[in-house]
């Protein structure tokens, strides 16, 4: 993944002028070790991955800018924060589906120990 690209993608996302965008530079870069975290190895989809950090990027933006008491002209203005709020989630988790190819599941292993002689139920 390409730092620059994340920042534009963001930048678009966001409305935010580009000189604005680049100012967010370390939010993304954030994102995009983020991303880096999840991916599974499979070679291939570097602008899906791009697109998924940037939009990760765009929900923290979002959050920072509704935690310091800012407006943010994102989803249904009726809802207030909360809407925007949802509307950046809902951007990053649809951006998210459409990296999954290339990000790890979420797997989980429940083991019981069970004592002998005895069912777990």
């Amino acid at each position: 993944m390409e730092l620059d690209k994340i920042v534009e993608r963001f930048g678009e996302l966001c409305a935010l002028p580009a000189q604005e965008a680049e100012g967010q530079r370390e939010l993304c870069a954030a994102a995009m070790a983020q991303v880096e975290e999840e991916r599974s190895g499979l070679p291939g989809g570097e602008k899906a991955l791009e697109d998924y950090a940037a939009a990760v990027a765009c929900r923290r933006f979002v959050l920072r800018c509704l935690m310091t008491g800012g407006t943010v002209a994102v989803g249904d203005p009726r809802s207030g924060p909360a809407g925007a709020r949802e509307a950046a989630c809902a951007l990053a988790m649809e951006y998210r589906r459409a990296a999954a190819r290339w990000l790890r599941t979420g797997d989980f292993c429940f083991r019981g120990i069970r004592e002998r002689g005895k069912t777990p139920w």
